[in-house]
């Protein structure tokens, strides 16, 4: 127990980020445990290991100031995220967008004067370079859009989308404490079609690092209703006479290829792959953490995953 309060305390301890009680036990790391064991070992680390406690907060050795800091930022995280809820509304008018979500420091309340905001949007199928141009479009069109090149205070406040994701596009490859945290701290913006429960559905592996995050219970109660409605509708068609089911379908066929919806998504369809062609077109080599992929796109041009992670196991090996 003690060791995984240890290593938490030194993955926060890279962000300048003391945790309280109930956040030691939400992000600790590896171990699944009780509040009540949590509070227990904090006791026992206390008096023995040399960590230190101000306020509410947990914190390594000769890290007084860092309480300080964590309410300075949690001030200006909620005046961001007020900013980042209504200016997202915006993007409600693309129909393709399914979820938007803040990421990075903002997520945990950890964000500085000086920081953009960075946004996760997941699309539909096939449909994220289309949102990715409309969504630059209008951000740009508010004047609220980091835009490339842009440093310092030119950025802060600004929303930058870093990750783009297709709904059946949303496991994260990469698969270490960095990316699990990455995952849970996102904080929903808005949704449509409850696609956050499939994120959090798709990415369950994370819970094998942070197992004490209670969003597990969300992601199996949508993978519940998800497998109820597969085999209700099972049930169904099991019912229907083979024959007039084939009948039916046919003529559906028919039906869906003569009516407009049909000639509409096929318009969207020829946007959608001009919307990529132009865009990959005008895009930089990717460099650092920026990664085109099929049906995700990943823009962090520097590398700090790897620097973190770093530095995460030799503050363990220390500790």
């Amino acid at each position: 127990m003690e060791k995984a309060i240890l290593k938490t305390l030194a993955y926060a301890d890279i962000f300048d980020y003391p945790l309280n009680t109930y956040e030691l036990h939400k992000w600790l790391i590896g171990k699944k445990l009780t509040l009540r064991q949590v509070e227990k070992a904090l006791k026992k680390l206390y008096q023995v290991s040399g960590i230190k406690y101000k306020g509410e907060y947990y914190f390594l050795p000769r890290r007084n100031k860092l309480t300080a800091k964590r309410r300075r930022r949690e001030k200006q995280s909620a005046i961001y995220f007020r900013k980042a809820k209504i200016l997202s509304q915006a993007l409600k008018l693309i129909p393709w967008i399914k979820l938007v979500g803040v990421s990075g420091a903002l997520a945990v309340g950890n964000a500085g004067k000086s920081d953009d905001i960075d946004l996760l949007i997941i699309t539909s199928k096939n449909r994220l370079w289309i949102s990715r141009l409309l969504a630059l479009g209008l951000l740009s069109l508010i004047g609220r859009r980091r835009k490339v090149g842009e440093k310092g205070r030119k950025i802060a406040g600004k929303l930058c989308i870093n990750i783009l994701l297709e709904e059946d596009r949303l496991e994260q490859q990469s698969k270490d404490i960095f990316v699990a945290h990455e995952v849970l701290q996102m904080k929903v913006l808005w949704q449509r079609d409850g696609v956050y429960s499939k994120y959090l559905e798709d990415n369950e592996w994370a819970f094998k690092f942070l197992p004490n995050w209670i969003g597990v219970m969300v992601a199996r109660r949508g993978a519940k209703k998800r497998s109820h409605g597969r085999d209700l509708l099972t049930c169904e068609n099991f019912v229907e006479d083979r024959y007039l089911q084939s009948l039916r379908k046919s003529a559906q066929n028919l039906q869906h290829f003569l009516t407009a919806r049909d000639f509409a998504t096929l318009i969207v369809n020829y946007l959608e792959d001009f919307a990529k062609r132009w865009q990959l077109k005008i895009m930089k080599q990717p460099q650092g953490m920026e990664r085109i992929e099929d049906g995700a796109l990943y823009f962090h041009p520097n590398d700090c995953r790897l620097k973190i992670l770093s530095k995460y196991k030799l503050k363990v090996r220390d500790l």
